[in-house]
């Protein structure tokens, strides 16, 4: 079975994090997987990423832990 674009694309991008920031596990939990099809969670997950290294994410504080 042939890889999809996005899933390759994660795959890549997980193992460059690996390699330069020893990423070691990422999970990601759908509420209701019934709403999206694996690629269109890739796509998500893939355009997160790129939103975060465009510097367009904010910082959220739900004020409940002190992260520094």
């Amino acid at each position: 079975m042939e890889m999809s674009s996005e899933r390759k694309a994660l795959a890549d991008r997980y193992a460059r994090m690996q390699a330069e920031e020893g990423l070691v596990d990422v999970k990601f939990l759908l509420s209701n997987p019934a709403e999206a099809t694996t690629d269109e969670v890739y796509r998500e997950v893939n355009a997160m990423y790129e939103a975060l290294e465009r510097k367009e994410a904010k910082v959220l504080d739900f004020g409940d832990i002190s992260v520094h």
